[in-house]
């Protein structure tokens, strides 16, 4: 849902979305893949990394200056959901 409202947000601006993945992309899939050796506490844990990463960045867009109404009011409700799923994969691991 987050990347399809993205998607939608870029091309009201004009822009072309990448289509396919960086640099990043393989670091964060490859610490999942990685992890997936150690089992699933290190997945969660590989995972909440990744997790992080992106409540940092709708962090960063919730309080950018630039940033219009519409624009604020998804970012704030995409950073509670990754706050959400960061939250369950800390208490899951801990569990495991």
């Amino acid at each position: 849902q987050h990347l399809d409202v993205l998607n939608a947000m870029v091309a009201e601006l004009g822009i072309d979305a990448p289509r396919e993945g960086d640099a990043k992309q393989w670091l964060t899939t490859g610490k999942i893949a990685l992890a997936q050796l150690m089992g699933d506490k290190t997945i969660l844990k590989a995972m909440k990394t990744n997790e992080d990463d992106t409540v940092t960045a709708y962090s960063r867009a919730v309080n950018h200056p630039d940033a219009v109404e519409k624009s604020r009011a998804f970012f704030a409700k995409a950073l509670a959901d990754e706050e959400r799923h960061r939250e369950w994969m800390d208490k899951t691991a801990a569990s495991l």
